[in-house]
């Protein structure tokens, strides 16, 4: 039990962050007090929600739309994508091909927290998307909000994303935003079709 004690103590630190932040990204998650040795192990190891990602896994030929406000016209792209588990399986790694342009995105879930992560960055912005959120299994549907500073506003802004699942073959990544009227639109989407 000796051996216990050191590890508890750091995934008390780790996971004390996991707990209830209202007005954060956060939501209630689960408390120390109530965990035995055996299930702050278990915390480390991927659960049945890690399944949920398994759809995600492959290569994809993928369909961009984008959008600068929602009266605009669309710019429309190509790209391609590989996801595969990393580190035994507690996340996901997306490799993104774009027109003159490439991605890297990580995916899991957070056991502490109760909440699913996501971090984006590519090759045109210094900046990384972080976003957590929640999975719907009645829409099939990840709901994701996120901050990340906006240079055009000189400040944070909310990111809001949506990953859903059409079927084993097709999903779609959207993301939204507000017009200067408030009005929110998806700035872009991106279709994901399974290749043969």
């Amino acid at each position: 039990m000796k051996k216990f004690i050191p590890l508890l103590l750091v995934l008390v630190l780790v996971f004390s962050g996991c707990l209830s932040r209202r007005g954060s990204l956060y939501v209630e998650g689960i408390h120390p007090r109530d965990l035995t040795p055996e299930d702050w192990l278990a915390l480390g190891k991927p659960g049945p929600s890690h399944k949920i990602l398994n759809g995600l896994v492959g290569d994809w030929d993928v369909e961009i739309t984008s959008l600068s406000a929602p009266s605009a016209v669309p710019d429309r792209s190509k790209g391609s994508s590989h996801t595969s588990w990393i580190l035994g399986d507690r996340f996901l790694e997306e490799r993104f091909h774009g027109e003159g342009y490439e991605g890297l995105g990580l995916m899991g879930y957070d056991r502490g927290a109760k909440l699913f992560s996501t971090m984006w960055m590519d090759s045109l912005t210094t900046a990384m998307a972080v976003s957590r959120g929640e999975f719907s299994p009645a829409t099939n549907i990840f709901d994701l909000y996120g901050e990340v500073y906006d240079p055009l506003l000189g400040r944070p802004k909310e990111t809001h994303t949506q990953i859903a699942i059409v079927s084993p073959n097709e999903y779609e990544v959207r993301m939204l935003d507000a017009a200067p009227n408030g009005e929110r639109f998806y700035t872009l989407k991106l279709v994901y079709r399974r290749k043969p």
